[in-house]
């Protein structure tokens, strides 16, 4: 079989989950992914799931829509740069810490290996963000968002965002100096034990809610006790690590900071704003 998945429509799709063994639970589409079946508008939805991170939904209207959040696509970005291709007619890179970018591969014909990553490197690819939609019957995004490096940047909004990063990431390291992190480790970690472990809220981060709380907390130089017991909360576990240091909650703060780098630069107005026709030229 080839390595790349030819162009599908959402008739295709209806088709293949039409052989499901038990519905109810989907239908497997790889190793990594299944196929599962939702009521929507018009008809019925079928969402590609890697686990419970909803890549994508097929729509009655002969679309495709990417529908993950940034934390998802952070967590599931290995896998898909090195499967999606084989799942679905698009393929998935990274192009830098919180960014990526997909290209769909309707056009290539050439079988596999070399001569694809060869076609990649020279074919159209668009910023993936929750609600890139691509229409089935041409592979052409409908919505698709200049990209990064085709916008202006506001050098003084620049220097604004980072004065006030630099400002606020020392404010989180006088409150670690000052006993304040210690304090709030040791509460949350009585907090853990208390609970079972299915109940454990990690933040999202790519939530509206945390990501309203990041930046205004960034903009007005400010680390409230929810704030910080969130980054507490998001410092990664394992059984090769299963306490947690103020330094551990320090580098998780740089690392938050960095995955979101785009999106709080976007609010800062680091980007300028691209008028309707060029964002329409972006997508001719």
């Amino acid at each position: 079989m080839s390595d790349v998945c030819k162009p599908i429509s959402y008739e295709d799709v209806a088709k293949f989950f039409a052989r499901a063994r038990n519905p109810a639970k989907g239908k497997p589409l790889m190793s990594w992914a299944r196929i599962i079946k939702e009521d929507g508008d018009g008809g019925y939805n079928y969402v590609v799931l890697q686990h419970n991170a909803r890549i994508g939904v097929f729509t009655p209207d002969n679309k495709f829509t990417f529908t993950m959040s940034s934390q998802d696509a952070r967590h599931c970005s290995v896998t898909l740069s090195q499967a999606l291709h084989r799942a679905l007619p698009f393929a998935w890179r990274r192009v830098a810490l919180g960014r990526y970018e997909v290209t769909p591969t309707k056009k290539f014909t050439q079988g596999s290996g070399r001569y694809f990553w060869e076609y990649l490197r020279n074919a159209e690819s668009y910023e993936v963000f929750n609600g890139l939609t691509f229409d089935l019957d041409t592979y052409e995004p409908t919505n698709a968002r200049p990209k990064l490096t085709q916008m202006a940047v506001n050098q003084d909004n620049k220097l604004v965002w980072l004065r006030q990063l630099k400002s606020f990431k020392t404010a989180v390291k006088v409150r670690a100096r000052m006993g304040v992190l210690e304090s709030l480790l040791q509460q949350v970690e009585r907090e853990r034990q208390a609970i079972n472990r299915h109940q454990w809220d990690m933040p999202d981060w790519s939530s509206a809610m945390w990501q309203d709380l990041l930046y205004t907390s960034i903009k007005d130089n400010e680390c409230s006790t929810e704030l910080l017991k969130g980054f507490i909360k998001s410092v990664s576990r394992g059984y090769w690590r299963n306490s947690v240091t103020v330094n551990d909650i320090i580098k998780e703060v740089d690392n938050l900071c960095k995955t979101y780098s785009v999106d709080l630069r976007k609010r800062f107005g680091v980007f300028d704003e691209v008028s309707e026709l060029q964002e329409k030229d972006a997508v001719s």
